[in-house]
């Protein structure tokens, strides 16, 4: 009797298939085959194939999200976690293609509505890690925010329209920097100057 394969080699395997093909026109004999089995011996790891693609998206989604966590250990400043947070995960989308192109097959794993997301779980901690470093720093002085989670929230979803429109082009590492300080200063600093904000509220 063979060894029981681990879950994560069978998400290793079948996620180049998922990002190269999408989903519709990858097929349970293309994984099964690569992993050296069969149909049957597959679906003792995954009920369907949705089942499986699900499972590729979230095993995907959690390398992404446990490297932004690696690369930001260590770092106590809000600030500086905060824009390593948003440079880590740019970062680590430019060097995983099969990431991107599962991002690009599936506009619903960023959905534009809140309400529909498959992987809820997986936004939902993007947004509360997010929030958690806001608090952080307004309780240093570092930041100012009124209503934490909404700033929280609305920096993620800063961050998604950041992904996905890098995700609509190929950008070479000086066009992704350039964009990079640009979302960031904007994100971190604000559009309009003190002279400026001072004389609005006077």
């Amino acid at each position: 009797m063979r060894p029981k394969l681990d879950h994560e080699l069978i998400y290793q395997t079948a996620l180049p298939f998922f990002a190269r093909y999408g989903y519709k026109k990858t097929t349970l004999e293309d994984i099964a085959g690569a992993l050296g089995m069969s149909n049957t011996n597959l679906y003792s790891y995954a009920k369907s194939k949705r089942d499986l693609y699900d499972g590729c998206v979230s095993y995907a989604i959690d390398q992404w999200q446990e490297y932004v966590r690696q690369c930001c250990k260590g770092i106590d400043d809000p600030l500086d976690k905060l824009k390593e947070t948003f440079r880590s995960a740019v970062t680590y989308l430019a060097t995983h293609e099969d990431t991107q192109a599962l991002l690009r097959n599936d506009p619903a794993i960023f959905p534009m509505f809140p309400s529909i997301d498959p992987i809820e779980e997986y936004n939902d901690w993007s947004v509360n890690w997010a929030t958690d470093i806001v608090k952080e720093g307004v309780e240093q002085g570092i930041f100012r925010a009124e209503n934490v989670a909404e700033v929280g929230e609305m920096l993620f979803n800063f961050y998604k329209f950041f992904i996905i429109s890098t995700l609509e082009s190929t950008q070479d590492e000086e066009t992704l920097a350039t964009r990079m300080k640009v979302f960031t200063d904007l994100a971190f600093y604000g559009l309009v100057t003190d002279e400026a904000r001072q004389r609005s509220e006077d």
